[in-house]
């Protein structure tokens, strides 16, 4: 029974390495149906599996993206208190002038 396996997982292992070297064009290899099947069936494996890891990866990053917002939205609400509070404090009453523009500095030159 081990020897049957082994037998197996040999002529499986055969097919893998000869399947890139038939996908590439690198040498005059030819696959038969079955090897060919075989091949198709890792292969279905394989990308299923990358996509299982991408879907992870992709998901692992929208969770630290929720949690920057979360961060970002804390900021935000702390430094609108912030401004808020100086507000209170600040008096904007309007000041009176001689002077025409306020901001202005008067030029003697012109």
């Amino acid at each position: 029974d081990a020897k049957k396996e082994i037998e197996m997982l040999k002529q499986e292992i055969e097919i893998l390495q000869k399947g890139p070297r038939y996908m590439f064009g690198g040498g005059c290899e030819y696959m038969s149906l079955n090897e060919l099947l075989v091949l198709e069936k890792h292969l279905e494996i394989w990308i299923n599996h990358i996509r299982s890891t991408k879907i992870d990866i992709m998901f692992q990053e929208i969770q630290m993206l929720r949690n920057k917002e979360g961060i970002m939205t804390a900021a935000n609400k702390c430094l609108h208190e912030t401004i808020e509070e100086n507000i209170s404090y600040t008096d904007f009453t309007t000041m009176t002038t001689n002077m025409m523009h306020p901001l202005t500095i008067a030029n003697n030159i012109f």
